[in-house]
């Protein structure tokens, strides 16, 4: 399939030329037109995979690309099928908030995730579909209505991934789940608690030896928690409590469909901070740990492999993995979520708040032939319905018929 001139312009805008490549196969190709065609003139993406490095110390860059290679070669060969997950996606199944302090875009260029990336003002405009991610790096400043409509996209199927400083956004959206501790860190390492098989988000970041350390920023936002049955701590630190007062650095809870992750410091290292032998040593030693074989160890020595540090290398990866898996993750539950979407609009037209042909029409709920919808009701000749986009209203049942699901 060849993509419409709209969709290449998210390889126009990346990459500066235009490319007509294909595009990966999208089970709901006429929604993912929408939210492109949106996109036109205000949109940056980012889908050709070269990481450029624009922040960080030097060793850190260096240690975010050797990632990324040791972790491709890790998936290919534990876990193919999740490679092939993101490796399928389109650019329109990620979108990532722009912020001042983290880049979690260079995180998806190391790990070749395809994505676009906005502006902090267009998430009250931008049609967010239920099958995707947004990921809003540190501080998220947003406003009430970008609030409002992200508590929506995450209610109907979306997963928010939010950084730091973004806590604070994050608590008024859902209220009652986590909230800034009332200590700043400063710029410092922690050991951290991995809770390895509590949730498939922590698949395979342990990769060498050793227990993990953070790094954080300096000023980041310690996590505390306001209910302990729904929010899962997925890596804490004892030294975290003890220092700032509270130990969760990642946690995870559901909000009716969808799911929101936060962790204290960045997705985007800068640095890391490095104690003791194990730490210090050269990157062989932690690609060796993570269980390269010695033709891929060899080629990565020859690739300056051992100009970066173990301890610096494994928190890059640790990052990088995690990144992977929340991506994989949302594309699995996609798959049962896309299970609930059994009708597809016959013609165009727009939804209404009751099921009558003199009823107002819903605002902004305009349906596209061959949208794909949820059946929410039927009541005589008319059906409730949900779209991807989180629109929901009455359509008479003869705009739509049914469609086999995948």
């Amino acid at each position: 399939m060849v993509p419409s001139h709209r969709s290449a312009l998210i390889i126009l805008i990346a990459t500066g030329t235009l490319l007509l490549l294909p595009c990966p196969a999208w089970a709901q190709d006429k929604e993912r037109q929408t939210f492109m065609n949106f996109s036109d003139d205000v949109v940056s993406g980012s889908i050709d995979g070269k990481a450029v490095y624009s922040s960080g110390s030097t060793r850190m860059r260096k240690a975010n690309r050797f990632a990324s290679r040791i972790l491709e070669r890790r998936m290919r060969r534990k876990r193919p099928n999740d490679l092939k997950l993101i490796r399928q996606a389109g650019a329109a199944d990620v979108v990532v908030v722009r912020g001042s302090y983290d880049r979690v875009q260079e995180v998806l260029r190391a790990v070749k995730i395809k994505h676009v990336v906005i502006p902090p003002h267009l998430v009250a405009k931008v049609p967010f579909m239920s099958l995707q991610t947004v990921m809003v790096n540190c501080p998220g400043h947003l406003s009430p209505k970008a609030q409002k409509r992200l508590k929506r996209f995450v209610k109907h199927g979306g997963h928010l991934v939010t950084t730091d400083w973004a806590l604070t956004v994050l608590q008024r959206i859902f209220p009652g789940y986590v909230a800034r501790g009332g200590r700043n860190t400063k710029n410092d390492v922690v050991r951290v608690h991995i809770h390895e098989g509590s949730d498939p988000l922590l698949d395979h970041v342990r990769a060498g030896k050793g227990q993990p350390r953070w790094w954080l920023e300096a000023s980041s936002y310690p996590i505390r928690i306001l209910d302990r049955k729904r929010v899962k701590v997925l890596i804490s630190s004892q030294e975290m409590r003890k220092r700032y007062g509270h130990a969760p650095i990642a946690v995870a809870f559901r909000y009716d469909d969808g799911r929101v992750m936060h962790m204290t410091s960045h997705f985007y290292l800068q640095q890391a901070k490095l104690r003791g032998k194990r730490e210090t040593a050269k990157g062989s030693a932690f690609a060796k740990s993570a269980g390269l074989d010695a033709k891929a160890l060899a080629r990565l020595r020859k690739q300056g492999l051992d100009k970066v540090q173990a301890g610096a290398l494994n928190s890059a990866y640790s990052m990088q993995q995690v990144t992977a898996n929340m991506l994989a993750d949302k594309a699995r539950a996609n798959k049962k979520l896309l299970q609930r979407y059994k009708l597809v609009a016959q013609q165009a037209f727009v939804l209404r708040t009751r099921p009558a042909a003199n009823a107002p029409l819903v605002p902004g709920a305009k349906i596209a032939k061959a949208y794909i919808l949820q059946q929410l009701k039927r009541q005589g000749a008319w059906v409730l319905v949900r779209t991807l986009f989180g629109h929901q209203g009455w359509a008479p049942a003869a705009y739509v018929k049914s469609r086999t699901t995948p």
